[in-house]
Order: C-alpha cells, then sequence, then structure tokens
C-alpha cells in the first residue's frame, strides 16, 4: 500500500514551507554580535562599539554557539581567540553581512542618498593630522553616512579585521588589495633652537652619536632605529636616546622644549617648523619618502558608500599634506 504523501504546510503568505528552506538556525542579530567580537578580539571593546553591556554581548555568543552546536571562541582569562570553526563562520558572516548591505544600496540606489557603515582603518597619527578635517568635510555632504575608524599599521587588517578600507604607508606586500595613492610620509630630523645653540648643529647622522636623541619606542620595547640616506646609499643609525617614549606627540613636545634632536614624520612637526619652533637637520641624508595609499579588498563590486569614501579622501587635503617633498625650515 502507497503512503499517503504528506501536504505542504502553508505559510502565512500562501507559499509552501519550501520558502523556509533558507531560515537560520540562529538570531541574526546573535551573529553580528560574535563577528564583531571577532573583530575586535575582545569582549569589553566588542560592546562598546555595539554599545551593550558585556554580559548582553557573552549571552548573544553562548546562545549562538548553542544554536549552532559547536564552539566558536576559546576563551581564557587572558586572551580570546577563534577557534577553526569560530574563524571560518566569521569570515561567512563578513561575507554574508556585506552582500545585505549591498543589496540595501542598490534598492535605494535611486534615491542618491549615500547611507551606511564604513569602517577605515588608519594608523593612529593620521586620525590626530588629517582625519577630523577630512570627515567632517565628508559627513556634511553624506549626513547618512557612518563611519568607524580602527588604528592599525597593517595591511592584512583589511581581511582579517573585516575593514572596508584602510590607509597603509610604505610598501604593500599584500597582491590580493587593491590600492589607491594617497601621497607619500617624509620622516624628518629636528631639534629647537635653543638646544642646536647650547650642543651644536649635525652635519652628518654619524654626528649624532655625540647629541641627545628623543627615540621613538616600538611595541617589543626596542628604540626604532633612525633611516638616513636613499636608495642602496640608506643605513641605519641607532639614536642615542636619553630619552624616548611609544608616542610621537611626546618626542615632538619635549624636541621644542629644547631637550634632543628628534626623528619623526614631517606631518608630526610640520606645524612646529613652519612656526620656527623647530629646524629641519640632516636633510641631504632624508631618507626616501613613504608612499602612503588607501587600500580595500578587490574581486567584487565596491558598495556606493566605500566608492564614496575612498573618492572623497582621495580627492581631499590628505593628498597635498602627505606630499612627496615637504617644507619647513632647515639648519644653515
Amino acid at each position: 500500500m502507497m503512503p499517503t504523501p504528506r501536504r505542504s504546510k502553508k505559510t502565512p503568505s500562501g507559499n509552501t514551507s519550501m520558502n523556509r528552506v533558507h531560515e537560520l538556525p540562529f538570531a541574526e542579530g546573535d551573529a553580528r554580535v560574535f563577528s564583531a567580537v571577532a573583530a575586535a578580539g575582545s569582549f569589553t571593546t566588542a560592546a562598546s562599539l555595539l554599545r551593550m553591556t558585556p554580559s548582553a554581548v557573552s549571552k548573544a555568543i553562548t546562545r549562538l554557539e548553542a544554536a549552532l552546536h559547536v564552539r566558536l571562541l576559546a576563551r581564557t582569562t587572558r586572551a580570546l581567540h577563534l577557534t577553526d570553526e569560530g574563524a571560518a563562520f566569521h569570515e561567512r558572516c563578513v561575507r554574508a553581512f556585506g552582500i545585505l548591505a549591498e543589496a540595501a544600496e542598490e534598492a535605494s540606489a535611486g534615491t542618491s542618498v549615500v547611507t551606511g557603515i564604513v569602517r577605515i582603518g588608519l594608523p593612529p597619527l593620521f586620525g590626530t593630522y588629517f582625519l577630523p578635517r577630512v570627515l567632517a568635510g565628508l559627513l556634511v555632504q553624506h549626513p547618512r553616512l557612518r563611519v568607524d575608524l580602527v588604528s592599525t599599521m597593517n595591511a592584512s587588517d583589511v581581511v582579517d579585521r573585516g575593514l572596508d578600507l584602510a590607509i597603509i604607508v610604505g610598501d604593500l606586500r599584500d597582491s590580493s588589495l587593491v590600492s589607491r595613492p594617497l601621497g607619500y610620509g617624509q620622516f624628518v630630523t629636528v631639534a629647537a633652537k635653543s638646544y642646536l645653540q647650547r650642543a651644536g648643529t649635525p652635519r652628518t647622522p654619524d654626528d649624532l652619536s655625540s647629541h641627545r636623541c628623543l627615540a621613538y619606542t616600538r611595541t617589543d620595547g626596542r628604540s626604532a632605529p633612525w633611516v638616513f640616506g636613499r636608495g642602496d646609499a640608506n643605513r641605519e643609525v641607532s639614536p642615542n636616546a636619553q630619552l624616548r617614549s611609544d608616542d610621537m606627540h611626546h618626542l615632538a613636545s619635549m624636541a621644542v622644549e629644547g631637550l634632543g634632536i628628534a626623528h619623526l614624520p614631517l606631518f608630526v612637526v610640520t606645524h612646529d617648523i613652519d612656526a620656527g619652533r623647530l629646524v629641519r637637520l640632516l636633510g641631504d641624508d632624508e631618507p626616501e619618502p613613504k608612499p602612503a595609499s588607501l587600500v580595500h579588498v578587490g574581486g567584487r563590486t565596491i558598495p556606493l558608500r566605500i566608492r564614496t569614501v575612498i573618492d572623497f579622501l582621495v580627492a581631499s587635503e590628505l593628498q597635498g599634506t602627505t606630499s612627496r617633498h615637504g617644507t619647513g625650515g632647515r639648519a644653515r
């Protein structure tokens, strides 16, 4: 006897349950919370970005892991890591949310209104010196656009942290990223006139060994070397550092006060040079300027919100501010 075929259950809209094939076994909101935690690497940071409590974020992750029957995050008292399953799920979530955002933009493209969130990674100093005035103009033109800024020094963070764009200084090694030139970043050696009057003016990089230098401290605790010369003639000098800091603002301020010689990005000290508070030294030995680039993931249609920000940044004063050949007072 043939079994009686089961009738498809009707949905409220009149369609059969086949329309429910793509129902998610978890709450989309929980997946978005997980993606934020994965990108931030911290429950607390993600909670702050999402304007949630850390407890609510933790509960969302617990619900998601229970719904998927898999552990997505490995948590210890000191660190938070994605499991292999978590990393794969995060990558798919980033792509899926991107597709949804693009679909929303295409649906409303006829309105010519730029909406949505653009996540931009940039070196910390760019956020201090350039972005405030540039973003002010961008948001005036596009008031429904939202921008999230993330401090980063690595192009790989565009993929690893789900960024839409990043400003990177230096040569790019990841060929999978599309780049647009923004200009150049120049390092210069500077000191206050008061210091030079007391200690004399260095004429070559070798002279720095007899001067008090203000050194930048890297994340590994070591002083960053000072690079001089161009091309094959470039060389590194270890500064005679009596004062060190991991904040270039501190170094610039100490140089202005006459505490020693500093080696800093030109845009950090441009105003002090122009105002006569600092003198530019060793101009003939300055290193080759480093290119500054705006990078994003290639191989897909760029959403309108990201395209708008790219075009605005490329056309903005950011390009001129990081020009290849800076000006400024030099020691004579």
